[in-house]
């Protein structure tokens, strides 16, 4: 009875197939939309979660803030009035001593950045910018394609030399290993660098994620840090700076630790400011809470295109029915019972479903798996997400095809068989 019922409802599909292709198109919408969601989700999250282990998730920022202030972003509490900040109040090159000194087991160094922004070199355009060797690690994946790196002694003593990116020296010399050795010779404005070049990196492509979370970080020539910024470490002050945490630090314990120890150690006297710490792991959990939130919202909504669907689905059976009307006399009169003329037609809207759920799912996987690679992200699609898809549109077949199926099996056979 049951492979009848299904034949009988595959020939009606078969009959109609411009009706069944639209009924079905609110259910695969409404699959391929949820299932294309979490796999994006998904694979934003995974991203997420690799990301707290790369080295962007180890920074710890530290700023310089009001005594009245909570925090950084506190500007309700900020004080127009408190005198304005002197050198004496900011960082210097005793605070990373000490940080480097009594943190040696959880930090790994200070970050030091110094863009030295676009520059001319004859006819073209090049952006310099000055690193330590910390700062190196903050600009993506690095590789050396020709040549070497800068050396600690260069980094030090903020010798003229230089790493350029493969592109742009491929650019300027014709190729990579003949851009080694060369004095590349920039100006800005009226004044005038020599740099050696002493090697030539590849960088990895950035996905759109990366952007998202850090922003770009472009692909500069590299200078050392003492270089670029024309004055030693050792003379400068900072209001702000960054460290780069060791790897299985615990974040939040360090930013807890830092800013006890800075603030009893260099701001306990003073009259107007004090150190502020941030680890950039709050923010990424933050967003991985976000992304979980969007994904449920995002899916809740896909998910009323099911319920449009499923009320499209009623009303083509409740139409299909009308149709068959003698149909459904012909059968009675034949010894067809109430039950057998409810279980055809439920089947029958469950067979629409099952369709646009296939269909569906098909769909939502191509979807999912484009967009994640657009966002070059790796998404995947949990088994059990799958199952419960079809589960849901077996229901959603039995839910919205019940009365339609019972009001044909309500039919009065005479009636029925009368009916023009």
């Amino acid at each position: 009875m049951l492979k009848d019922n299904i034949l009988l409802a595959l020939n009606e599909l078969k009959a109609n197939k411009m009706r069944s292709l639209l009924t079905t198109l609110g259910i695969v919408i409404g699959i391929a939309a949820v299932i294309a969601i979490m796999i994006l989700g998904n694979g934003m999250k995974r991203y997420t979660v690799d990301t707290m282990s790369s080295p962007e998730s180890r920074r710890v920022y530290f700023f310089l803030i009001q005594k009245g202030q909570e925090d950084i972003n506190d500007e309700q509490n900020y004080d127009d009035s408190v005198r304005e900040m002197r050198n004496s109040d900011q960082y210097n090159v005793k605070t990373f001593e000490k940080l480097r000194e009594k943190f040696s087991d959880r930090l790994e160094g200070i970050i030091m950045s110094y863009d030295l922004g676009t520059m001319k070199t004859g006819s073209n355009d090049i952006n310099i910018c000055g690193i330590n060797p910390c700062g190196l690690k903050m600009k993506g994946t690095i590789n050396i394609a020709a040549g070497r790196s800068i050396t600690a002694e260069e980094y030090s003593s903020g010798k003229s030399v230089i790493m350029l990116p493969d592109k742009k020296a491929e650019m300027l010399y014709g190729s990579t290993e003949n851009a080694l050795g060369k004095t590349l010779e920039c100006r800005k404005n009226n004044s005038f660098f020599n740099y050696t070049v002493v090697g030539v990196y590849h960088k990895e492509k950035e996905s759109m994620m990366q952007d998202m979370l850090f922003g770009s970080t472009g692909e500069p020539a590299f200078v050392p840090y003492n270089n670029a910024s024309q004055k030693p470490v050792g003379e400068s002050c900072f209001t702000d700076f960054c460290a780069l945490a060791k790897k299985g630090t615990d974040l939040n314990k360090l930013e807890k630790d830092l800013e006890k120890y800075i603030n009893t150690e260099f701001y306990k006297d003073n009259d107007a400011y004090k150190a502020d710490v941030l680890v950039l792991q709050e923010a990424l959990d933050s967003v991985a809470m976000i992304i979980s939130i969007m994904k449920l919202v995002l899916m809740a909504i896909a998910a009323i295109s099911l319920v449009v669907g499923g009320i499209g689905v009623m009303n083509i059976m409740v139409v299909s029915i009308t149709e068959r009307t003698r149909e459904i006399g012909t059968r009675k009169a034949l010894g067809a019972t109430n039950g057998n003329i409810r279980t055809q037609f439920l089947i029958e809207a469950v067979m629409i479903c099952m369709l646009g759920c296939t269909v569906g799912v098909g769909t939502g996987l191509l979807l999912g798996k484009l967009m994640s690679s657009l966002m070059g992200i790796s998404g995947s699609a949990e088994a059990s997400s799958i199952v419960i898809s079809v589960v849901f549109s077996m229901l959603f077949g039995v839910f919205f095809g019940y009365y339609p199926a019972s009001k044909a099996a309500k039919m009065n056979p005479i009636d029925a068989l009368r009916y023009e």
